[in-house]
């Protein structure tokens, strides 16, 4: 372990200090966690190497289907290819039949690191499996049951012989994966919860190389469109796999599962959270992902190329922010539970900071250099107007906000009060942006989303932290509102 000298987590002003404190925090050897300044610095390192690590997996991902999609529409045909798009879609949609046990599984098990607990932590990991497994095997024997009577090729809208032959294998095929996939990504938010989630990202790095090789040795064998599923994803379910294996094996043997350890009122507990997790989910996506259908509605479908296309643009910012913030979440409960509420505070500020940093700056670029952009991209197709490119640059102003408060409020569990939120958020973006659609075109979407987040995100949340922040520093010991498990 490397010593921290005294006051070196803070010192240092200005840009020097900062590209000092960022070559530090970078470092391959942990500090020296039995002080408190040495526990802040641990976390900053722990959070840098996720935010660092998360941006190369997400860009080899990113790369490497850049790489596998021309090779698997030429392989597969146009219809084939777009049956395949569409299965996958539609798995997609049964993401909240988790119910939310990863997340909470992550808020407790964080809890349970910042106490020192290890017995509390392994009840939740061996409990969190145990409900996965079962959820997993339901919605496999489901399928299974169902698979016969379902019309896969009308179902799809497919006419071709062969993609007719391979409807249902490659639907059952990728709900199969699913399932499977859900009890092995366990591992990855127990690296989460104890803050090493860089070690998941190295996993994720290796899988996507195994999934672009997969795909080479199946276009090479003739293979089918199931066995070609299999390649592709087939490769990320070994990685989380042999995380799981390294994990309880190696690196934290005393967190294995066991059956024994189960537990009603963990489980109990961790429906509980999850369940406000889902909710929060499902509010946000009809808030953000309504948007287009609202277009399609009121405009017609070939409207909405010209708003979804600047949005994926502009979310270029905020996703990179998203990869410092995400680690954020498990350091927050840790630090909560061990009552340095100092540490938060500092970081909260550092956090939207950072986010505005980056956020704003891009905001005014994109504002003014959009329109050629978009024309270098994809030509004439979108003609942006300036209302629509004003209001996406406030919009990821705001988030460079709401996302630091979003992950304070998750470390600090208050998910209910942010689920209540986000339904308001949801009826009141789609409300008004069908009223401002009809009235403004296409940027009525975006403006009804930055009235919705505003008024039931942003201001509550901007009220309810100095309050959270309060309570927290008059407390010494750990926060309340996660149950032991």
């Amino acid at each position: 372990m490397t010593t921290l000298p005294a006051g070196a987590g803070d010192a240092g002003g200005g840009i020097g200090g900062r590209i000092s404190r960022l070559r530090r925090y970078l470092q391959i050897r942990p500090f020296d966690t039995q002080t408190a300044e040495g526990r802040s610095a641990e976390r900053y390192r722990r959070i840098a190497w996720s935010t660092v690590l998360s941006a190369v997996a997400r860009a080899v991902a990113i790369a490497i289907s850049f790489v596998a999609i021309p090779l698997v529409l030429g392989y597969l045909g146009a219809e084939r290819y777009g049956m395949w798009l569409t299965i996958s879609s539609l798995i997609a949609v049964l993401g909240p039949l988790d119910l939310g046990i990863g997340n909470g599984l992550l808020q407790f098990v964080s809890d349970a690191s910042g106490r020192d607990d290890r017995a509390a932590a392994r009840r939740a990991v061996s409990t969190a499996l145990l409900l996965l497994s079962a959820i997993a095997f339901g919605i496999v024997l489901v399928a299974a049951l169902a698979y016969p009577a379902m019309p896969w090729a009308g179902l799809f809208n497919v006419a071709s012989a062969g993609a007719v032959a391979e409807a249902g294998p490659a639907a059952i095929t990728l709900i199969v994966i699913f399932a499977v996939g859900m009890p092995l990504g366990v591992a990855g938010m127990i690296q989460s919860a104890y803050q090493s989630g860089f070690v998941t990202s190295l996993w994720s790095i290796a899988g996507s190389a195994g999934s672009l090789l997969a795909l080479l040795i199946a276009i090479q064998a003739n293979a089918g469109l199931p066995i070609l599923i299999v390649a592709l994803t087939g490769a990320g379910l070994v990685a989380a796999l042999l995380n799981a294996l390294v994990l309880f094996g190696r690196q934290r043997p005393w967190l294995a599962p066991r059956p024994s350890e189960f537990r009603r009122s963990t489980a109990s507990s961790l429906l509980r959270t999850g369940v406000l997790f889902v909710v929060l989910q499902l509010a946000g996506l009809a808030a953000y992902q309504l948007d287009n259908f609202v277009i399609a509605q009121i405009m017609g479908a070939a409207a909405v190329q010209e708003y979804a296309i600047p949005v994926k643009l502009f979310s270029l910012a905020p996703t990179l922010v998203s990869f410092a913030l995400a680690p954020l979440w498990p350091a927050y409960r840790e630090a909560i539970s061990r009552g340095d509420a100092a540490w938060v505070g500092r970081t909260l500020v550092r956090s939207i900071r950072l986010a505005l940093a980056i956020n704003a700056p891009a905001a005014v670029m994109l504002v003014l250099a959009g329109p050629f952009i978009l024309h270098a991209w994809v030509g004439d197709a979108v003609t942006p107007a300036p209302i629509l490119l004003v209001g996406l640059g406030v919009w990821i102003v705001i988030n460079a906000i709401s996302g630091p408060l979003a992950m304070l409020l998750n470390g600090a569990n208050v998910i209910g009060f942010q689920a209540v939120c986000a339904i308001l958020m949801a009826v009141c973006n789609v409300a008004v942006s069908v009223f401002l659609t009809y009235r403004i075109g296409v940027a009525g979407a975006v403006w009804g989303s930055i009235i919705g987040q505003v008024l039931f995100s942003l201001i509550p949340s901007a009220w309810y932290v100095p309050r959270l922040m309060g309570r927290l520093r008059a407390r010494a010991g750990p926060v309340a509102g996660v149950a032991a498990p």
